[in-house]
């Protein structure tokens, strides 16, 4: 396991930038990478955690994601960007891998005092298999519900199909689009990109997927300009 930490100090500048020129409350929901999903499945923790070695392996799971978020929280404060981590831990319940209850509270009073919440995915207690996976994606489709728009950055320019790039996805043309989108050779716990798109699209506001490699769009859309990425929604 290991951080790229250029990439997220990029993307950190983005953010930094972003606030300066006024885009307004920001909250950040990152993904676990292999933070996350290499313990998950070295420990077997996909289908909950009952067993004193699935115990271990959760809580090593969570000292591991919190690690990737101190990194991203360091980045985004050298940045100037006022940033606070919010383990998801403290704040969702789950019921057989789906949140059951989000607690805004912790967010609403980091924003109320001007900071940027930073949430990112998490094991997190369920009121069915003990603990269970949180993904970043999951809490997004939560949050959007309250925001004005969704930018959410990948490490390609937005949603690929057959290798060339959508510029839209609806309710209309999603199971047409899913059929060909392109995966990734990575492990994945959580859906790859078919699962981003899941759960992004059960909520209406208006969600961008763009390539993370590429601040300056990460930027443009934080802004509200347009910049070469999928709209969703």
């Amino acid at each position: 396991m290991q951080a790229d930490l250029p990439a997220i100090a990029s993307l950190a500048r983005a953010v930094g930038s972003a606030k300066k020129q006024g885009a307004g409350e920001l909250v950040i929901v990152h993904g676990a990478g292999s933070f996350g999903h290499a313990p998950v499945l070295k420990y077997g923790l996909e289908n909950g955690v009952k067993t004193a070695r699935q115990k271990e392996g959760c809580k090593i799971t969570q000292q591991a994601c919190a690690c990737l978020s101190y990194h991203v929280v360091f980045a985004l404060s050298q940045a100037g960007v006022k940033a606070v981590s919010i383990p998801p831990h403290n704040m969702i319940v789950s019921k057989n891998g789906r949140i059951a209850k989000l607690n805004y509270a912790p967010i609403a009073a980091a924003l109320k005092s001007g900071c940027v919440p930073v949430l990112y995915g998490d094991m997190v207690p369920d009121l069915k298999l003990g603990f269970s996976v949180c993904s970043g994606d999951q809490m997004i489709s939560r949050l959007a519900c309250k925001a004005k728009k969704v930018v959410m950055a990948t490490n390609v320019d937005g949603v690929m199909a057959c290798r060339k790039l959508v510029p839209r996805i609806t309710r209309t043309n999603f199971a047409s689009v899913a059929r060909h989108i392109t995966g990734s050779r990575e492990p994945d716990v959580t859906g790859g990109m078919a699962g981003k798109l899941r759960e992004i699209m059960k909520c209406r506001t208006p969600a961008y997927i763009v390539n993370a490699k590429k601040p300056a769009r990460v930027l443009a859309l934080l802004l509200g300009k347009k910049a070469v990425s999928t709209r969703v929604n």
